[in-house]
């Protein structure tokens, strides 16, 4: 029997259920997924939460204050702007999340999201019938395999990219492996996905990967990536370099510095912006074009394209941020400067530096490590950067009236200083999400956003100027050596100290418990029964000791004195509200009981007292209460110990009890009344669907 008991715990699954779902964000997009909010204008918040968590929150815009016989100036002073974010859907995958992405098919109104995941598939979901279902999960529209499950090197999930016109996607590994799936519509509307079509390249790293805007033509995706060799090949060149210049395995260790260290400029490895184009004639991906980026680039945002902008891909990296495109043209010299006679010493390179805090070590970079792109209407847009330091820079493309294809110079000034971030999030209107890598979550609206003229800005053209003043770029690789210097940054780019938030506002807070470093648990109130859990939480400046309870919390709305001690409770919802798809129905009144006396509170924007005009018995005590019938008007019934009182629309009809006996107890529900008289008389009641009455059905004398 031992043996047989320890077997079947050995064989048991357990499955865990969360109290409390994880607070940090791992990665977050923006769109437009559910009708509801594309109808209203605004824009819904999609994230990926730690555990294999999905979440989606629309962005609430509400105004209350305001007095209607005021005039309208008055008026507009007096309301209050609340902006929140409500839970639509969670979703609940069991998996390890590691990617997502918006994507808007074309001719939808709607976008769809894109996963990528540890399971092995390509998951397609749609938010839209999330309201209709009892669980809020989003209808799974595609999620075709495409390799093992886990999360391994050489699988799928990495990365995501969308084609700005809704055309393609291309999920990617850490190394080597890339796949790009066609989307489009059959004939009756549905999404269908093409058979994925292979971009692989062998011993290639990826660090980011996103989709070019170039209008409609075929799609491109621009990956940040790095190809190493095979060992051996390595170790072949290596001495076959030694063979030509005469070197030996003795002298290895005095060879003047010609062997770099691997990570440091000058090692044998490039790091490349490349273009991968789908054919949609050929059906086929192939390696378009690449060029040299800077080796410590790291994160990627596409530039609006085709009508709207010039396209291509802004990048960053450590103390720069550099405009990229395939057949760009060369960055006009800043004025006075000299690019040392030939084409080929004039830098080609359209890269910015970044402003730096005051007391930050010149010998030490700063990391930008994200990115994002908000496309305004007219063709306009602009970008937002933020760096390890959580400083947020906004990025401006400067291009000529007459030509919006070609970009003459670039703008970074500091916008504000926030929590850092795991991503960024701009929305429509005028809110920034940014999902903290530590503490709480916060939604900012903007104050401000033509700063151009006052902030602490650095021009491409200082950036440029400062390169040809150094003389470097007589030097092989001179470009490339100049921008990799940390110090050489910090003497370009102006400085600043940080400050309060000026162009930006926080209007809303997700709360996050992440990272938690430290838990107590123990019944340390005194006077509770449940233990309660301290944790102490955040990092730096957003940490906090934060006390959990067991329990559901509540919201109070509203506190209205008692004239004396209730003997029960009743809500009853509106008998007039029919529901539609779902039939949900919301409470109406909130019935309190005494003993001489009814008290009737309606619930609406505010809860208020309620008379004679409710159509209740206020001067007796009420024993059950319900509304009747399924929506449709059907009443709402009062029992008090004389008898029953159904209250409909066009009027009150009571049943009295006979002679002098009293209701006792009763039950009520949608049809039926069940009453017990003193001495043990059972009446029963139900409601003719036809009629909408009250009708005596049974009566039982159970003594």
């Amino acid at each position: 029997s031992t043996m047989t008991s320890v077997t079947s715990a050995a064989a048991m699954k357990l499955l865990d259920v969360r109290l409390k779902h994880a607070g940090s964000i791992l990665a977050s997009t923006i769109g437009e997924f559910t009708s509801g909010s594309g109808g209203g204008g605004g824009q819904e918040i999609a994230c990926l939460r730690a555990g294999g968590t999905i979440d989606l929150y629309r962005i609430v815009i509400s105004q209350s204050g305001g007095d209607d016989d005021a005039d309208d100036e008055d008026e507009d002073d007096e309301e209050e702007v609340t902006t929140t974010m409500k839970l639509v859907s969670r979703v609940e995958t069991r998996s390890n999340l590691r990617s997502l992405r918006a994507l808007r098919i074309s001719g939808s109104k709607r976008d769809v999201l894109v996963v990528g995941s540890d399971s092995g598939c390509f998951s397609v979901l749609d938010f839209e019938n999330t309201s209709n279902n009892n669980n809020n999960a989003p209808t799974i529209l595609h999620c075709p395999p495409f390799g093992k499950a886990s999360i391994r090197r050489d699988t799928p999930g990495q990365y995501l990219a969308s084609d700005p016109r809704g055309r393609a996607c291309m999920i990617a590994s850490v190394e080597k492996r890339k796949l790009v799936y066609v989307v489009h519509r059959d004939s009756t509307g549905k999404v269908t996905l093409a058979s994925p079509l292979e971009a692989h390249r062998p011993r290639t790293l990826v660090f980011d990967l996103v989709g070019v805007d170039n209008g409609y033509d075929n799609p491109i995706f621009a990956a940040l990536e790095v190809q190493y060799e095979e060992y051996e090949d390595g170790v072949l060149r290596e001495r076959k370099r030694r063979e030509q210049s005469g070197e030996t395995a003795a002298n290895n260790n005095n060879n003047n510095g010609e062997d770099v260290e691997i990570g440091q400029p000058g090692d044998g490895f490039t790091k490349q912006l490349a273009y991968y184009e789908l054919d949609l004639g050929l059906n086929h991906v192939s390696r378009r074009w690449a060029a040299k980026a800077h080796r410590t680039a790291c994160c990627l945002a596409a530039v609006p394209g085709g009508a709207d902008g010039p396209s291509g891909v802004l990048i960053g990296g450590e103390n720069y941020i550099e405009y990229m495109h395939e057949g760009m043209a060369v960055p006009p010299l800043p004025n006075g400067g000299n690019g040392g006679g030939s084409n080929d010493a004039k830098p080609k390179r359209m890269i910015c530096a970044i402003p730096r805090r005051e007391l930050h070590p010149a010998a030490k970079g700063v990391l930008i490590t994200c990115i994002t792109v908000l496309k305004q209407k007219k063709g306009k847009f602009f970008a937002l950067a933020q760096s390890e330091l959580g400083d947020v820079y906004k990025i401006t493309l400067t291009m000529p009236k007459d030509d919006k294809t070609t970009v003459t110079g670039m703008t970074v000034c500091l916008l504000d200083t926030l929590p850092v971030g795991n991503g960024m999030n701009i929305s429509k209107l005028a809110l920034l999400f940014i999902p903290a890598e530590f503490g709480d979550h916060g939604l900012y609206q903007f104050d401000a956003i033509d700063i151009e003229e006052n902030a602490v800005k650095c021009t491409s053209d200082q950036t440029i100027g400062a390169l040809l003043r150094s003389g470097e770029m007589t030097v092989e690789n001179g470009e490339d050596g100049f921008y990799g210097k940390s110090v050489t940054a910090a003497e370009i780019a102006p400085t600043f100290r940080p400050t309060l938030l000026k162009n930006l506002h926080k209007v809303f807070t997700l709360d996050s418990l992440a990272p938690i470093t430290s838990v107590l648990v123990g019944e340390l109130a005194g006077n509770e029964v449940s233990p309660q859990i301290y944790a102490l939480c955040g990092r730096g400046p957003s940490s906090s000791l934060r006390v959990l309870r067991h329990g559901m919390s509540v919201t109070e709305l509203a506190v209205s004195e008692l004239p004396g001690v209730p003997g029960a409770v009743f809500n009853v919802r509106d008998d007039k509200a029919v529901g539609k798809k779902g039939k949900k129905f919301y409470d109406r009144y909130i019935v309190v009981s005494f003993a001489d006396a009814t008290l009737v509170l309606s619930v609406g924007e505010t809860v208020e007292e309620m008379g004679k005009e409710s159509g209740f018995l206020t001067t007796e005590p009420t024993l059950a209460c319900s509304a009747l019938g399924s929506g449709d008007g059907g009443g709402i019934v009062q029992v008090y110990p004389g008898g029953v009182r159904h209250i409909q629309r066009d009027g009150v009809s009571q049943w009295h009890v006979p002679g002098i006996k009293k209701i006792e107890c009763a039950s009520a529900n949608e049809s039926q009344i069940l009453i017990a008289l003193v001495g043990g008389e059972l009446i029963y009641f139900e409601l003719d669907p036809m009629s909408g009455k009250l009708t005596e059905a049974a009566i039982r004398d159970v003594g």
